[in-house]
């Protein structure tokens, strides 16, 4: 058991958790499409902003 609740958290911390990517996510899915719709430098603001968000939440 204590292999488990080890492992788990070893891999947490070299992952990092899922908070930080669920709120990232539509920031990148809305900057794909408006790379596909608009010029690039706008989809990838949208997706910098994304990244912004995944990495200031650190779990």
């Amino acid at each position: 058991m204590v292999k488990y609740i080890l492992g788990i958290i070893i891999a947490l911390t070299f992952n990092g958790c899922i908070v930080g990517d669920a709120l990232a996510l539509p920031f990148r899915v809305s900057g794909a499409v408006l790379e596909v719709v608009t010029p690039d430098p706008i989809g990838g603001s949208v997706t910098d902003v994304g990244d912004a968000i995944d990495t200031a939440i650190p779990f």
